[in-house]
């Protein structure tokens, strides 16, 4: 019988209560083509989509199985969350339920190509056939011989035998001598599937002539192609080509070639993507086998496969490596990871208890970060090594205090984690690090460079497939946005759209944050019904984690919308900042609690000496305004002072003549412009010097690199005194405003001097900005904006720039 006409005749018996085909044949005789016409008939008589699941050499347990069906249809994660450090049965019972509930949605043609014979094959049949019962699923399966299926007749299983064609057999035969040392390389290799871009060491093969080999290879019918993209040597023809080699053999070559894929991988920038199942399976081989670096490439696997959010391939790991070795605790510390990102840092934490490595010391001060135990989420970091620069400790550190509105220390903090990341060649641990000083720059109140950072992380996060961190990165530049322009129709729009790549991905704290965000917009817009309903479903997701300082955050929110009484509120409120250890939490809740008609007025006097101790000079102005009224003299030179804190739209709805709220927005910023102490206008205050700025180049051209000399001098009281004597160490750092570079990217000290290179991508006015900054408290001490025209590259722009004052100039004093 011709294919054809065989696909017909299986095509008549699909029926409702017949959708289980074993197609059975010796090797060679097309069982798997016949499989694929089948499924593709099927697929579009029936809409159904194709998944195709190759078995072969792959371990054969069933909860294997049930883990690529889900992988391979696409189903969504985020229900085997618990399953992470949950025992094997949980694990089991909840990847069944997940693959039954997906295939009742989503119906589709599924393909076990290859199944082994004897009892692995019946069991993973068997697992097969009763998890697909009942959800409108076709199932073909492929394999050698058709007894194996004989407990499963009653499910209406259609057994077909594809006969042995001696013509087809021969050309099998044939095309086996057209590369013979590639072939048998690929015969003997374990691996089974494989892609044009995976760097498998063959031999005597460039990656080019590797790339052409494959798709050659695959166009003369020797390489099945079971998904977009990547390949397998045909079952019959794997067998023909081993039948001259020991087991010993096969094994030994299969070792070597594993041994130089695992070197070559963990050398490879970029996401594993679609890469994740092979290389599980490369893990798994590398354990059976006993290989010197099996232990540490699992472990840099499980780490890579967290930063990916790829659970299932994770989850794969850990029921392979059951079955390889006793040593379960190789995936401890990554599984706690992995769970404290889909929402479960308590779980996290508990999974952790007792182990002191480093890695875990420092998963642990993330999982009480998470869960908002900002006051010992730090105490755990106490116990690394002083002297050993970590760069994962040290932003840890840091976004633990920002958190906490302490940011004296925070810069400095973040810039060292940065350059050790650098120097360790640790991409994803940078992208952390520069995503956490872009998130520290917009709470200092600075959007302009917050934005160029978490640019600069997301394009990070996107190279090394780090999803969770490209999320977070999008969530904040959301903010920016809402800073710098208001509450826009397309900030809106996007705002709204921020919680779902958090929720695809499982996280739940994200997704929280995210959609607290939403709230805070909506009642900075004046929709306090709106704000209401969205911080509601905030403070839902938030107690599911749960996050105390996120819980504690949205409760001050809707606290300040109650209208009437709202005593009991606020204290519930600030009991759960003193709880967390959120420094600025307390102090604006106090400030709350003090603002309501009646209220004790020494809540005011508390409130400013928690402002004063955070150095938030902001929050000190809006006790002022709240104290005497906007009205007042002192509340008109605090209101003027505010309006060097913060970007123009933040304060734009604030109705100063009958004042009675402060933006929810402003509540989570600490800005670093400052008035002076008495409230005065800036202007007021009499400078202790001043940034001179000069260009050394006459022709900035695009393309080309322009030097900027940055010089402090004394002001015109002092100057009789040399600069060294009269200021302390100070710091510069460049900003471009416009699309442009300046290097270095990272503040430099200023020894009377300081130099940067300026680089321009287009013509026309560049926009500068420098910051000057005490080195040792890291404090703001002045920023000035400059402008250079840059013509072509043949025209002349202006010898010097001279610094423009910005709209609201910082000033501290003594500087």
């Amino acid at each position: 019988m011709d294919r054809d006409a065989q696909v017909r005749r299986l095509m008549s018996r699909l029926r409702v209560t017949r959708r289980v085909f074993v197609l059975y044949g010796l090797p060679g005789s097309g069982r798997s083509s016949l499989a694929e016409e089948l499924a593709h008939e099927a697929g579009a008589a029936l809409r159904l989509p194709v998944h195709w699941l190759s078995l072969g050499v792959r371990a054969t347990a069933p909860e294997r199985l049930v883990l690529r069906l889900l992988l391979t249809s696409g189903a969504a994660q985020t229900e085997l969350g618990p399953a992470l450090l949950s025992s094997p049965e949980v694990l089991a019972g909840l990847a069944a339920a997940a693959c039954q509930n997906h295939f009742r949605a989503h119906p589709a043609v599924i393909v076990l190509d290859d199944l082994p014979e004897e009892t692995d094959g019946k069991d993973l049949l068997r697992t097969a056939v009763r998890l697909l019962e009942n959800t409108g699923c076709v199932l073909i399966a492929t394999t050698t011989r058709a007894s194996r299926t004989s407990n499963s007749d009653r499910s209406g299983v259609m057994r077909h035998q594809v006969d042995l064609t001696p013509e087809a057999y021969q050309d099998l035969l044939s095309t086996t001598r057209r590369a013979p040392a590639l072939l048998r390389t690929l015969a003997a290799w374990e691996g089974a599937e494989f892609s044009p871009n995976m760097a498998l060491p063959v031999e005597n093969l460039t990656r080019a002539e590797w790339r052409e080999a494959v798709e050659g290879l695959h166009q003369e019918g020797l390489l099945q192609q079971p998904r977009p993209g990547w390949y397998e040597l045909r079952p019959a023809l794997r067998a023909q080509l081993v039948l001259d080699q020991t087991h010993d053999e096969l094994r030994s070559n299969s070792q070597r070639l594993d041994s130089g894929l695992s070197r070559a991988v963990t050398r490879e920038p970029g996401a594993l993507g679609d890469a994740a199942e092979p290389y599980v399976d490369l893990a798994l081989r590398l354990c059976r086998s006993r290989e010197a670096n099996s232990r540490e490439f699992t472990t840099w696997l499980a780490h890579r496969l967290v930063g990916e959010g790829a659970l299932l391939p994770l989850l794969m790991l850990r029921t392979g490596l059951g079955h390889a070795t006793d040593d379960r605790d190789t995936l401890r510390v990554p599984l706690a990871a992995a769970a404290r990102q889909t929402g479960q840092p308590q779980t996290a934490a508990d999974a952790l208890a007792g182990i002191d490595t480093p890695d875990a010391i420092r998963e642990l001060a993330m999982a009480r970060h998470h869960m908002g135990q900002l006051e010992t989420a730090e105490a755990p970091l106490d116990a690394l090594p002083a002297d050993v620069p970590d760069g994962w400790a040290l932003h840890t550190r840091a976004s633990i205090r920002t958190d906490r509105g302490e940011l004296r220390e925070v810069g400095r903090l973040l810039r060292r984690a940065i350059e050790t990341h650098q120097v360790h060649g640790d991409r994803r641990g940078e992208a952390w690090a520069v995503f956490h000083y872009g998130r520290w720059r917009l709470i200092c109140g600075d959007p302009e460079e917050a934005r160029k950072r978490l640019e600069t992380a997301r394009f990070a996060f996107h190279d090394v497939g780090d999803v969770v961190g490209a999320a977070w990165t999008s969530t904040e530049l959301c903010r920016v946005e809402l800073l710098l322009n208001g509450a826009r129709t397309d900030v809106m729009l996007e705002l709204k759209a921020t919680p779902l790549p958090h929720r695809e991905h499982g996280d739940v704290r994200g997704e929280a944050w995210a959609t607290l965000l939403q709230g805070v917009a909506y009642a900075d817009a004046d929709l306090p019904g709106s704000a209401a309903h969205v911080l509601l479903q905030t403070l839902r997701l938030f107690e599911s984690v749960p996050d105390r300082l996120g819980i504690a955050w949205t409760r001050h929110h809707l606290a300040w919308l109650t209208r009437g009484d709202r005593t009991a509120a606020i204290r519930r409120v600030l009991d759960a900042f003193d709880e967390t250890g959120c420094r600025n939490g307390q102090a604006w809740t106090l400030l709350l609690q003090a603002a309501r008609p009646g209220a004790d007025r020494g809540r005011l006097d508390e409130a400013q000496s928690r402002f004063e101790a955070l150095g938030d000079t902001a929050g000190e102005r809006w006790v002022a305004v709240v104290r005497d009224g906007p009205g007042s003299s002192r509340g008109a030179r605090a209101v003027r002072a505010l309006t060097s804190c913060y970007p123009r739209p933040v304060l734009l709805n604030t109705e100063w003549d009958d004042f009675d709220t402060i933006p929810l927005m402003v509540r989570h910023l600490l800005p670093e412009t400052a008035a002076s102490p008495d409230g005065a206008p800036p202007g007021e205050v009499s400078p202790a010097a001043f940034v001179r700025l000069a260009l050394l180049d006459d022709s900035p051209a695009t393309g080309g690199e322009a030097r900027i000399v940055l010089r402090v001098e004394p002001g015109r009281e002092y100057s009789g005194a040399p600069s060294e004597e009269l200021l302390p160490p100070l710091t510069a750092r460049a900003t471009p405003l416009t699309r442009a570079d300046v290097d270095p990217t990272n503040s430099v000290p200023v020894n009377g001097t300081a130099l940067f290179r300026f680089t321009a991508y287009q013509t026309g006015l560049h926009r500068i900005r420098f910051t000057i900054e005490d080195a040792e408290s890291h404090t703001v001490l002045q920023q000035v904006e400059t402008e250079i025209e840059v013509i072509g590259t043949t025209g002349t722009a202006p010898v010097s720039a001279a610094p423009q004052p910005m709209p609201t100039p910082a000033f501290a004093q003594g500087a």
